[in-house]
């Protein structure tokens, strides 16, 4: 069986570089009309399952893919970007410089540290690795329609690195990752994959 993972398609905050974590945004106009492009992808390839953080800006990416496959899509929590706590809907450069000051401040490592409440890369991978647990790979193929920090933990989890080359990892919106489940381990076969949307959409 085969493992997709979608990061969800662009919404206003992306475009404006404002952070998100758990603030339940909508796609923007492109970002809707790159779901669709994930669903015309999907078209040739059997799914089995399709699952979805709970937040729209996944569901919403993920919906045009399960209307088209005629598959309910199952969303959860455990899918969820990390949460930002105090910076929710603020800059990104604020985020940044609240990790840096709390850097300087603790001495620890920047997977751990929860600057103004935001959940650690360490909080993340617990939660994706209960998801993992739970993906079928004895039904068939699954997609996985998530977030950018979580997708970079939970492919992390899938290929047994260590949480810290999180950040080695980089999704674009509506990128595709395709993971092959072969002799009980995932092999990553697609990274980042984006030449299924149009180049002013990737």
């Amino acid at each position: 069986m085969r493992l997709y993972l979608i990061r969800h398609g662009r919404t206003n905050n992306n475009l404006e570089q404002v952070t998100q974590g758990w603030t339940d945004t909508d796609l923007d106009e492109l970002g809707k009309v790159q779901a669709k492009a994930v669903a015309n992808y999907f078209e040739p390839i059997p799914l089995q399952h399709i699952f979805s953080s709970d937040l729209k800006r996944s569901y919403e990416t993920a919906v045009p893919t399960g209307e088209l496959k005629s598959i309910e899509i199952e969303k959860t929590a455990l899918l969820r970007e990390r949460s930002l706590g105090q910076l929710e809907n603020a800059p990104m450069s604020e985020l940044r410089r609240a990790f840096e000051e709390e850097i300087a401040r603790t001495g620890e490592d920047r997977c751990k540290v929860r600057p103004k409440g935001v959940e650690s890369a360490y909080d993340v991978l617990d939660r994706v690795s209960k998801f993992a647990s739970l993906i079928p790979v004895d039904q068939g193929n699954v997609a996985v329609f998530t977030h950018g920090m979580t997708q970079e933990c939970l492919l992390c989890h899938l290929i047994g690195a260590p949480v810290e080359s999180s950040r080695s990892f980089n999704f674009n919106n509506a990128s595709i990752t395709a993971l092959l489940w072969d002799w009980n381990v995932w092999v990553l076969e697609k990274y980042n994959q984006t030449d299924h949307l149009p180049l002013e959409m990737s």
